[in-house]
């Protein structure tokens, strides 16, 4: 085929033969043109308007799958034109696309674990491939599985059938402790060295996440940090008996086994100046996180033995002697509060109260924190707040008021409000847990405004080249979403330093938020695994000792086996997906009307799932069946939005000409048709392709092996 019709393709000159469509000339150079409805083995639809591009003369953008090109033709295939229509496109498209992309528990886990993956390879024995996808999103899995307040687990379907959620935070504390008792934390792959530096000011969950992934990218980093060890919070703020320190210098210990340098001691402003840094990396990110204990703003608080919630937690991991006296007051509701009035019970105070300003059940804390430190002897006083403290030159005692909730603040908490009655409370020990600040006063003045540092969404600062993530960006906030900053954060200084310009990766997630209850009445109940409760004297007995132990190995297997694997099972192969994050398409730009069509979601058989929810009206299956399997078991039913693909006069599918032949299902671009895995699972997130030939008979037929990369498994062959 004489290739000699010459083409400006996005500038450059080209040579493509006659007939031949914009399409296929843009794959023959390297560029991908989204289409979710060709194929170059069946006739054209034209259907899904994503193909677009702009040619030069022509009014309206052309198709590049149906435009043949013509001597001459300069084509521009990514303008802010084009990107519009096809972001258009895509919006219409998911508008009209029912049911979860991924599943509500990985939504609600700020680092975006994949919950589904780690939870379903753990349930079936393969721990290393469970460790290797919390990986993925996840650093420090045997330590956040410990002291995370497992957001992920309110939004479990499984609530909907026993009341109880999968136990995802044990499931992942489960993997993570296998992975330190054998010694196989995963593995740390060859660095491809970009020859680029990052600076990392600070060793806390955010810090150390973020060095972790951008080491992967192959960055060169060195992390800073004003203490003698790394961990930050997690290991200056959270007791022993929550989180051990050697568990957590274990995960640490092999995150920088990927090679991260390490500047201990190291205080920003003391010792090295951002400038320094900035002058010395290709970018600075700053992860110091919130050490300040927040002033109570009462008379009195100066006194000497008013101390500061995490100062007194510091002092505490620190194995430093704090003399409390004999009575303590804590004020506040959170897990500090928590963590600070059952360390003080563990130091010997005869006696401990909590005050907090609101009832128990506006407490932030987690439930088990709260029960816990109420078994341990903790006296709680509820709506009250401190408005003096006072003694002569130490503290002897705190006046507080009575409170009563009012209208609710921008928390959604009702607001507590004074009484006027107050009430004396004889203490020794006043600690403030009342809330966390940032220190900037190693930044200069253009980059906060006093109380937070500016950044925009995609973490970048007013200053070209630094970054910040975790608690000194957010405020105070729990270690997984630190963790998932730190993530996130990475991405953006790769995008920076590669391509000039921050950005936070888009995800396209749409989302079913309308299931009850009544939608799992078939669902077998099944009840949710707990480690054993140890009784509050033989914990205190132990002061600094961990005490839950975990699921054993047989609980971890049964409560995994609870997942009902909610959200798409072609998620990771989705087209749909794919361009609706290439092209940050919102799935809510568009509300879903009252023609969106019926939700139908249909076991065909026992070879694949159709559902019509996730049909997008492509024509790939149709055109399949009638052209290649050459069988028209499937036609178009209905027009415009109400339009379904089913067999002729909807009679089933067992009951039509269909031979199941799986044509439909491998080319299909969304979840709407999908195998019906004997295992139940979805496509792994990681998977490689292995070709070879079918040996059965003469023919030779190739088939595609499809592999599990984490477990070496084959899930599929097409």
């Amino acid at each position: 085929m004489d290739r000699d019709v010459k083409v400006i393709l996005n500038g450059k000159e080209v040579f493509g033969y006659r007939g031949q469509k914009i399409l296929e000339l843009c794959a023959e150079n390297g560029i991908e043109i989204p289409t979710l409805c060709y194929d170059p083995h069946l006739t054209l639809h034209g259907g899904c308007s994503l193909c677009l591009v702009e040619v030069k003369g022509a009014r309206n953008l052309v198709r590049a799958c149906a435009m043949p090109i013509n001597n001459g033709m300069e084509i521009q295939t990514m303008t802010d034109r084009v990107y519009g229509a096809r972001q258009l496109a895509l919006q219409l498209l998911l508008s009209d696309h029912v049911g979860d992309c991924r599943p509500p528990c990985q939504l609600a886990c700020p680092a975006r674990g994949d919950v589904k993956g780690y939870v379903n390879y753990a349930a079936e024995g393969e721990y290393r491939a469970s460790l290797e996808a919390l990986h993925d999103n996840i650093t420090l899995p045997a330590s956040i599985g410990r002291i995370c307040p497992a957001p992920c687990e309110e939004k479990c379907r499984r609530n909907f059938v026993d009341e109880e959620p999968v136990s995802i935070r044990e499931i992942k504390r489960f993997v993570g402790d296998w992975g330190i008792a054998t010694g196989d934390l995963g593995t740390i792959p060859e660095i491809k060295e970009n020859g680029k530096k990052v600076a990392i000011v600070g060793g806390g969950p955010a810090g150390i996440s973020a060095a972790y992934y951008l080491r992967r990218m192959g960055y060169a980093v060195t992390l800073f940090d004003k203490e003698s060890a790394l961990g930050g919070m997690m290991r200056y703020g959270i007791p022993d008996y929550r989180l051990p320190q050697p568990i957590l210098q274990k995960e640490i210990d092999w995150i920088l086994a990927h090679g991260i340098e390490t500047r201990l001691n190291t205080a920003l402003g003391r010792d090295v100046t951002l400038e320094e840094l900035r002058k010395s990396y290709d970018s600075v990110l700053l992860a110091m996180g919130c050490w300040k204990s927040m002033p109570m703003k009462v008379p009195g608080e100066d006194l000497k033995g008013v101390l500061g919630g995490i100062n007194f937690l510091y002092e505490v991991n620190n194995g430093r002697k704090v003399d409390l006296g004999s009575n303590v007051a804590v004020i506040g509701g959170g897990n500090t509060a928590m963590d600070a009035a059952r360390s003080a019970l563990r130091y010997g105070a005869g006696k401990v109260y909590v005050v907090y300003r609101r009832t128990r059940e506006e407490m932030p804390a987690e439930k088990v924190e709260i029960d816990e430190a109420m078994e341990e002897g903790v006296e709680f006083i509820f709506l009250a707040a401190p408005v003096a403290v006072e003694g002569n030159g130490k503290v002897e005692r705190i006046v507080c008021e009575r409170m009563e909730l009012g209208e609710p603040d921008a928390s959604g908490r009702r607001r507590p409000v004074p009484t006027g009655e107050q009430f004396t409370l004889e203490v020794d020990t006043v600690i403030a847990a009342i809330g966390q600040g940032a220190d900037l006063s190693p930044l200069p003045s253009e980059m906060h405004d006093g109380r937070k540092v500016s950044s925009d969404k995609h973490f970048a600062t007013p200053m070209e080249g630094v970054f910040v993530c975790g608690d000194l960006n957010t405020g105070p906030d729990i270690a997984v979403s630190a963790i998932g900053e730190g993530h996130w954060a990475a991405e953006s200084i790769n995008h920076f330093i590669q391509e000039g310009v921050p950005h936070r990766p888009f995800e396209c997630d749409v989302v079913q938020d309308d299931l009850g209850p009544e939608d799992f009445l078939d669902e077998e109940k099944q009840p949710q695994e707990h480690p054993v409760h140890c009784p509050a004297d033989v914990r205190l007995s132990r002061p600094f000792e961990e005490y839950n132990l975990g699921l054993s190995e047989e609980q971890a297997l049964r409560d995994g086996s609870r997942c009902m694997k909610c959200g798409c099972a072609d998620v990771h192969e989705c087209k749909l997906r794919k361009f609706g994050t290439d092209y940050e398409a919102d799935p809510e730009t568009f509300p879903k009307g009252e023609y969106s069509r019926p939700q139908r979601t249909v076991e065909a058989n026992k070879y694949y799932l159709r559902n019509m929810d996730k049909c997008i009206s492509c024509g790939v299956c149709v055109r399949a069946c009638s052209q290649q399997a050459i069988y028209s078991a499937i036609d178009f039913q209905y027009r415009g939005i109400k339009t379904l693909i089913a067999p002729a006069l909807d009679k089933g599918i067992e009951d039509s000409t269909c031979v199941f032949c799986g044509q439909c299902v491998q080319l299909c671009p969304t979840g709407a048709l999908t195998e019906n895995s004997v295992h139940g699972i979805s496509r792994p997130s990681r998977s490689r392709v292995v070709k070879t030939i079918c040996s059965y008979c003469g023919v030779g037929c190739e088939l595609n092996i499809h592999v599990d990369e984490l477990t070496g498994k084959i899930w599929n062959v097409t």
